[in-house]
């Protein structure tokens, strides 16, 4: 029996009756197919080429090509076609191709592209698909593991979070992103207005805030999620570094400078004093007879008499001012660009303050200080060591005193 005998009669196998009608396996191909004639006119389009371009059937068949490609492509996919139409062999390959949406919008497609033989001619055909989803799955997963790496590495907190702003707006439909740190402050200039928003919690109080322009798939939200999980890992190190650096430069009692950041402020304040001609005082503050409090009422309250003693040291001084704790009860005070007049003026109110009574438990404690003042531009240890040493002529005079060491 002929072919065309055992079709109509029904006997073919399964893929031979498919065969009898090609539009239908073309139509039945899971991806877009377009088919177009040598003059660049569509002559068939499937049900996915229509959804995928947004365009009736009725509307692409007869039409150019062309009204598929962004303008910016259209002279070069011109070209290919001719060359392909022109080639003896026609190619027949893969390749990544921009497509463009009756809506104006693009996107990124995997195109299969070949000249096949008709009986009314050479046709292009191009089955493909749509990829842009899955490129922006892999920009974003690319994305978090670059800023996971980053992280690791050691990358300054500040620097990874703004890398990290700027990842969620590059890679989702974000109207506005914001940090906002437990404090109150903010990272990222976003100005987000009312609306639909989402709220991530971040480390140690903070929040990572965002304004999505549509709702957000479940691969945009584990994004998300996962860039919320790097930034928090990101805060939670910036306020251990914090914490470590203001512990290293600061009285853990007090909270006062310690000897380094004395050092450092010291020096910068001797610095300036030399370069605009002013003068530095250093005032040696130490405290009266303080042993007696440890001795009669415990180092416990005697620790709380040292703290008062010191927020009132810095609520008398200027916010300028450096206020270090640098022995038991012994307290150094840097003031810049004043002179003799101003720091003995200076040293009086600390004596005033530090003289008030201390109220601790029911039990009321007074203090004194000694106070020896040292003004100048030279060597910060030479100073400190001044200052020292009136203080000592102080307390040795008769306490509760100020001495200007001349």
């Amino acid at each position: 029996m002929h072919d065309e005998q055992r079709l109509e009669a029904g006997t073919g196998t399964p893929l031979e009756r498919l065969l009898a009608s090609p539009s239908e396996v073309l139509e039945r191909i899971p991806d877009a197919v377009v088919a177009a004639a040598p003059d660049g006119r569509i002559v068939f389009v499937n049900r996915l080429a229509e959804e995928l371009f947004g365009y009736s059937r009725d509307e692409l068949v007869g039409s150019s090509v062309e009204r598929l490609w962004p303008v910016r492509e259209r002279e070069r996919y011109r070209r290919n076609i001719a060359l392909n139409f022109a080639t003896e062999h026609p190619l027949r390959f893969a390749s990544e191709a921009r497509g463009l949406r009756r809506d104006g919008t693009e996107f990124e497609g995997e195109m299969s592209w070949g000249v096949i033989e008709t009986t009314e001619g050479p046709l292009l055909l191009a089955v493909g698909r749509d990829i842009s989803k899955r490129r922006a799955a892999e920009a974003r997963v690319r994305g978090v593991a670059a800023l996971g790496q980053r992280a690791l590495a050691g990358t300054d907190p500040a620097d990874l979070t703004a890398e990290a702003v700027r990842l969620l707006r590059a890679t989702l439909p974000l109207a506005g992103v914001a940090i906002g740190l437990a404090g109150g402050a903010q990272i990222s200039s976003d100005s987000i207005g009312p609306g639909a928003t989402l709220e991530l919690p971040l480390a140690t109080g903070d929040v990572l805030v965002v304004a999505p322009t549509r709702a957000l798939d479940d691969e945009e939200m584990s994004h998300l999620r996962a860039v919320a999980h790097t930034l928090s890992i990101a805060l939670a190190r910036l306020r251990a570094e914090d914490r470590i650096r203001h512990e290293s430069v600061h009285d853990p009692l007090t909270g006062l400078a310690n000897r380094i950041l004395l050092q450092e402020q010291l020096q910068l304040a001797l610095a300036r004093s030399e370069r605009e001609g002013t003068q530095t005082a250093v005032l040696f503050v130490d405290l009266d007879a303080f042993k007696q409090i440890n001795d009669v009422y415990g180092h416990a309250i005697g620790d709380r008499v040292l703290t008062a003693v010191g927020a009132r040291m810095r609520t008398a001084v200027r916010p300028s001012d450096t206020v270090a704790r640098v022995g038991g009860d012994e307290f150094v005070v840097v003031c810049e660009a004043v002179d003799e007049t101003a720091a003995l003026a200076l040293s009086k109110r600390l004596l005033a303050a530090i003289s008030r009574p201390i109220e601790l438990g029911g039990t009321t404690h007074t203090v004194s200080a000694s106070i020896g003042v040292a003004l100048g531009y030279c060597d910060p240890e030479m100073l400190l060591q001044m200052a020292d040493s009136a203080g000592y002529r102080a307390k040795t005079g008769g306490r509760s005193r100020v001495e200007l060491h001349r």
